[in-house]
């Protein structure tokens, strides 16, 4: 083709012609640019939000899946804490609900799923209440500080609880807990913490038939009123051994109202402190 004629037809339409090498030039560098697309799957706590203080959602799961997609060099780049799932429970006074979980995400990420994507739960009533508090370690008897605790929680799990128990180390972690002896998750105790006001040996109670000696020979009792049994504690083990306590009195004529000495091996005690009522003559 001649030049001349060349010209003539890249002069024809010019300016649809540059439009046309911009619009391609556009094509190629966002092309260029834009790298492929992935997904990747974040485990995100769920937030609650829309409740007043006295209200507390019961049910609703700790955390969710979250599916996100979105160029590579995004997505693959993408911190965690970025992503936030939460639930919007405004206008929810009291009872069961069903809400969409919500995903708030940066820019250029987009949300393929979220699972689960609706919550069926409830909204209950704070309660407070005061409980007593015991301690708990294997083979060993503890008495906790402070004897009370506070709990907060929803009003079906407060009704529940039954006491507060302390367990572990020092210091001793405290829980509420039901009749069953089941821990209540969704209660909260104030302190959290106990401290130890005594730590001693696991004792167990058992109850034995008492003992006394008879009288010298010199003495004849007529009539003698003494308790049958004795109720000890102590270690399993020594109690283990223990078939009946033996008691000492103090012999004489008349007749007279008296306390029974109790023998015991060192690490068991008495709860009872008996007495006996004793007739004594001389012998004939």
């Amino acid at each position: 083709m001649p030049p001349l004629r060349l010209w003539e037809r890249l002069k024809h339409r010019w300016q649809a012609k540059v439009l046309a090498v911009l619009a391609a030039f556009l094509l190629w560098y966002q092309l260029k640019e834009t790298g492929p697309v992935v997904e990747r799957a974040l485990e995100r706590p769920l937030e609650v939000i829309g409740l007043g203080p006295d209200r507390v959602a019961v049910g609703v799961p700790e955390r969710v899946l979250v599916r996100v997609r979105g160029e590579a060099r995004i997505v693959e780049g993408l911190k965690p804490e970025a992503v936030l799932a939460y639930l919007d429970l405004s206008g929810v006074e009291e009872g069961p609900f069903v809400r969409p979980v919500r995903v708030q995400l940066p820019a250029g990420v987009a949300l393929s799923e979220v699972v689960p994507a609706r919550v069926e739960a409830r909204v209950e009533r704070v309660l407070e209440r005061e409980l007593n508090l015991y301690a708990f370690r294997p083979n060993q008897a503890l008495v906790p500080e402070p004897r009370r605790v506070r709990i907060r929680g929803p009003a079906t799990e407060v009704r529940r609880a039954a006491f507060a128990l302390a367990l572990g180390g020092e210091p001793l972690a405290v829980v509420a807990v039901d009749a069953d002896g089941a821990v209540l998750p969704g209660v909260v105790v104030e302190p959290a913490e106990a401290g130890v006001h005594f730590a001693g040996p696991l004792l167990t109670l058992k109850t034995l038939p008492l003992a006394l000696p008879g009288p010298p020979p010199e003495l004849s009792v007529e009539k003698v009123e003494v308790p049958r049994t004795v109720r000890v504690v102590g270690p399993p083990r020594l109690l283990a051994d223990l078939a009946f306590v033996a008691g000492e009195v103090e012999w004489r004529v008349g007749s007279y109202l008296a306390p029974i000495k109790l023998k015991l091996p060192k690490g068991v005690y008495a709860l009872d402190s008996p007495w006996g009522r004793f007739v004594v003559v001389p012998a004939r």
